[in-house]
């Protein structure tokens, strides 16, 4: 059985569009992934006047068929004392998604979702200053799947919206379509509009715990990411 892709919140999604995808009940995951320095919030990560690019790491589970949690670190590059550059700190945030209604026959699946919401530090802060919240966003989500031919085609449409005006590109009407080809198992090939960027990918399963990730951001720049899953059930 194959599992969705990991986006870089450990939530399951398309690369950088949320969907209403699940992993699978009881499924604990841990992985990384490389963020191109275009697919960062813009003002924040950078150093002497210029974005680098950097990676995060997560821990993800899901605990009921209907809720996915992960916590997100994302690590920061700061000059040492002796000149180097390192990546000496983190932010950290969580994420949870909930999924309220299943696939259908004639209807889509339903999911809410939100990224770092809450502050750690300061609580909720409504006028976009002060505290962290640097990928917070909220997001509701819908998906169908349809079989032509053997192959399976996801469709996937949201609604998302950034809490940070420096991440206003990727708000509104966001979505994708993803396909597993029946010629090739625990392949997903995935194409997605960010709102901004058109961006493509796959991702593939390996020896039943192994999830690798290669995509092409905007057309021009690498990010992916690996993860290890396993069932606790």
């Amino acid at each position: 059985m194959t599992t969705s892709a990991q986006q870089y919140t450990g939530i399951s999604g398309l690369l950088h569009v949320p969907s209403a995808e699940m992993h699978r009940e009881g499924d604990a995951r841990i992985g990384g992934q490389f963020m191109n320095r275009d697919m960062t919030p813009g003002r924040i990560f950078q150093l002497n006047g210029k974005k680098y690019h950097t990676f995060d790491y997560y821990l993800a589970i899901t605990p009921f068929k209907w809720v996915e949690a992960s916590y997100v670190c994302t690590a920061f590059l700061r000059n040492s004392p002796n000149g180097k550059r390192r990546f000496k700190e983190k932010d950290r945030y969580f994420s949870l998604k909930v999924n309220p209604l299943t696939e259908g026959k004639y209807w889509p699946a339903i999911a809410f979702g939100c990224n770092d919401w809450f502050d750690s530090r300061s609580g909720v802060d409504g006028n976009g200053e002060g505290g962290e919240l640097y990928f917070a966003n909220l997001y509701v989500a819908a998906t169908k799947h349809f079989h032509i031919g053997g192959n399976e085609v996801g469709t996937h449409l949201a609604y998302r919206h950034f809490k940070r005006d420096y991440n206003h590109r990727w708000n509104g009407v966001v979505g994708g379509l993803t396909i597993r080809p029946a010629s090739i198992q625990n392949l997903r090939a995935i194409v997605e509009w960010t709102g901004n960027e058109i961006n493509v990918g796959a991702d593939y399963n390996l020896w039943h715990h192994w999830a690798v990730q290669a995509s092409v951001w905007n057309g021009k720049h690498f990010f992916g990411g690996v993860c290890y899953y396993l069932n606790l059930f």
